[in-house]
């Protein structure tokens, strides 16, 4: 199943998301305070992707957090895309 994903690249990226974001992919390396931020700011998130680099150093009370708000954790990469362009990708999950 194809999904349309926003692309956060840094933390000024989450001050223009949008309050009805589903499904957004951090390409840097997010603090828990960003991901607090994220779940405040998009309350219907339904995915976050990482990639797996990123997300074996979330913290387990994050991912606690996340499985509460029933936010699936993904793991996957995009490589090449550029937010400049376009703010969006479509991934396979």
């Amino acid at each position: 199943m194809k999904v349309v994903f926003r692309i956060i690249g840094s933390e000024e990226d989450l001050n223009n998301l949008d309050t009805t974001e589903e499904n957004v992919h951090f390409c840097f390396r997010p603090s828990e305070k960003n991901i607090f931020d994220l779940v405040k700011k998009s309350p219907k998130l339904k995915r976050l992707q990482l990639p797996s680099s990123y997300q074996k150093t979330i913290s387990n009370t994050t991912k606690s957090f996340l499985k509460m708000r029933n936010v699936k954790l993904l793991v996957g990469d995009i490589w090449g895309h550029r937010t400049d362009i376009d703010r969006f990708a479509e991934v396979e999950v």
